[in-house]
């Protein structure tokens, strides 16, 4: 597995510098934000770096999910299937790499966050448990499509992808156009009321949201492993 694993990371070397790019970019704006305004609210603040983790997860997102169609090859496929373990290997060595790709990218994001903390002097811990959140969501949005992906080839798969994000735009779209938007009051109470709801009235969330990801990632592997070999009917020669 470890093999394959640097098979990506070489394969993908340019997309990683782009990514890495794009991370510094955010990371740099970061620690600019408070150092050039120094009297920055804290839920400004904390929406500086909830809008850096939302930008970053969903460049990382794009990545992570073209990781798949380097391999979407006849002459690959049959490789791995005559290897020892091959399949298991293979489809083991994707997720290892979107899950570790990930968790890398959200602990230096954290670490700059906490930077930012200590030059502004304020507390972000609503940004960072926002950060985690986002975490958890991008590894469940992983173990949801991946087998889609693997089982369809990333261009067929891409229209489940293209299809939930689209059913999810127009229900935050129609409701942001028709729904009661009072209930949420000015962007500083709605932050405040979050940063209360995950730290004081929903802390369990924090124990059992880690849990139940990995569970259903490890699930989402175990499924995707059954299903390589008919992805092959849509992969190139």
């Amino acid at each position: 597995m470890f093999g394959l694993l640097y098979k990506d990371l070489l394969t993908h070397k340019k997309q990683l510098l782009s990514i890495v790019f794009v991370v510094g970019f955010f990371l740099g704006w970061t620690i600019v934000s408070p150092l050039a305004d120094p009297d920055l609210n804290e839920w400004e603040l904390d929406l500086v770096l909830a809008f850096s983790s939302i930008a970053v997860m969903l460049t990382v997102e794009m990545f992570e999910q073209g990781i798949f169609g380097a391999d979407e090859m006849k002459k690959w496929q049959a490789f791995i299937v005559s290897s020892s373990d091959g399949i298991r290997k293979q489809i083991g060595s994707k997720y290892v790499f979107n899950a570790a790709f990930s968790c890398i990218v959200s602990n230096i994001l954290m670490i700059f966050f906490t930077a930012a903390s200590a030059i502004n002097g304020t507390d972000v811990n609503l940004a960072v448990m926002l950060l985690l959140q986002f975490l958890w969501l991008q590894l469940l949005i992983r173990a949801i499509e991946t087998p889609f992906l693997i089982r369809f080839g990333s261009k067929q798969g891409n229209i489940f992808r293209m299809v939930l994000i689209g059913l999810l735009t127009m229900g935050v779209t129609i409701y942001g156009l028709f729904g009661d938007l009072s209930v949420f009051g000015s962007l500083e109470s709605f932050l405040k009321w979050l940063k209360d709801y995950l730290t004081v009235s929903s802390s369990y969330i924090f124990y059992l949201t880690p849990a139940v990801t990995w569970i259903i990632y490890y699930l989402s592997y175990k499924i995707s492993c059954k299903l390589y070999l008919k992805g092959g009917a849509y992969y190139d020669k």
